[in-house]
């Protein structure tokens, strides 16, 4: 197996594993997983909105998704933490979630577009985008937007810096995607900070300087 191989299969294994957490801890607002291999194991790190709920009682769930995770997707002596999320507003995951589980009990998709929303923006976000496509009215699949505040879309600090999240309504029109995405709060932006203006003002002056620097030699 080559090495672009290994790194397809692994894309596949992470995958089907974040596909079925999403399904079995739907009701503990799941937020996303840490996985990392350790030499006695595979240590799993579930960040959740509510604890109790992916814990169980006597921690008889978390219990029982350990021997899911063993006999269903082959992971090797799975040992699972759970950790709960401090602010879910600025989770993309629970949020798309949130969007999903309104629209599967009938709310109209801009109440739950808009209420979500607010939600995030209300907590101190920077700013967030909503996207609900498929078939919202008629007979024809179309896209919504819901959009507020500062939002970076390109570049490495958008990956970084970021929240994405996807979820899955299923409703008897159709399946309902739901895309959220969101800038939490703290983050520097470099024409706020005022790194732009002096990286432009120092521009500006060296090329004042080059400017004089030649007429000096042509009025030589």
């Amino acid at each position: 197996m080559s090495i672009e191989d290994i790194f397809v299969e692994k894309g596949r294994k992470r995958a089907r594993l974040e596909e079925f957490l999403m399904e079995n801890l739907k009701g503990a607002g799941y937020g996303g997983a840490d996985v990392r291999r350790t030499p006695t194991g595979t240590r799993i790190t579930l960040y959740v909105e509510r604890p109790g709920v992916a814990i169980g009682r006597s921690g008889r769930a978390i219990h029982d998704l350990t021997d899911e995770l063993a006999d269903k997707l082959g992971i090797e002596n799975p040992q699972i933490e759970v950790s709960e999320i401090d602010t879910p507003e600025f989770n993309a995951s629970v949020m798309a979630e949130r969007v999903a589980f309104l629209l599967s009990r009938g709310i109209y998709f801009r109440r739950a577009g808009y209420s979500t929303l607010r939600r995030i923006m209300d907590a101190g976000a920077r700013g967030a985008e909503i996207v609900i496509s498929g078939k919202l009215t008629g007979n024809y699949a179309r896209e919504e937007r819901f959009y507020d505040g500062y939002l970076k879309k390109a570049g490495e600090r958008a990956s970084r810096l970021v929240s994405t999240g996807h979820a899955v309504a299923k409703l008897p029109v159709g399946t309902i995607g739901v895309k959220v995405r969101i800038m939490p709060p703290g983050i520097s932006i470099l024409d706020e900070s005022g790194i732009l203006k002096e990286e432009l003002e120092e521009a500006v002056e060296e090329s004042d300087e080059e400017i004089e620097e030649k007429s000096k030699e042509i009025r030589r």
